[in-house]
């Protein structure tokens, strides 16, 4: 559970923004380079990305990149909590489904990390969600 002052709902909303908006980006047919999810101490939460379309740096360094700079803030009190997102691609299909967001959730206390499911329907242009599966996961932005 995470700390006072961030609840059980605040993070699951924080979640449901992140999955929301990687699934947005893929139906629009755009790559899916790592993204965070901030949310500032005042309560805005916004959406930022480290590296843009094109970049030359691959999605592991993207990754990397996203969760260095988000730790940099956290240490400097300018967030009350962040997800990571990226996706993934699964080398056995999970009950048909062979691609996945990966969701990581941090707030100070709390860590975990998700799997959101989907196929593309009507063609490629719909994402059809699928299970959203947690994991046990390490704190990379709120681990001092």
């Amino acid at each position: 559970m995470p700390e006072p002052g961030f609840t059980d709902e605040h993070l699951a909303m924080l979640l449901q923004a992140s999955r929301d908006f990687a699934f947005e980006q893929i139906a629009q047919g755009m790559v899916l380079l790592p993204f965070a999810t901030c949310v500032k101490p005042d309560g805005d939460m916004t959406f930022v990305r480290f590296a843009e379309p094109g970049t030359e740096l691959s999605p592991d360094e993207v990754l990397a990149l996203t969760e260095t700079e988000l730790a940099q803030e956290a240490g400097k009190d300018g967030l009350i909590a962040a997800a990571v997102v990226s996706g993934v691609r699964l080398n056995e299909p999970h009950e048909g489904m062979e691609d996945a967001v990966r969701v990581h959730v941090e707030a100070p206390g709390f860590a975990r990390q998700f799997l959101a499911f989907y196929a593309m329907t009507e063609g490629g242009t719909k994402v059809a969600p699928g299970k959203l599966v947690p994991f046990e996961a390490d704190a990379v932005i709120f681990s001092n």
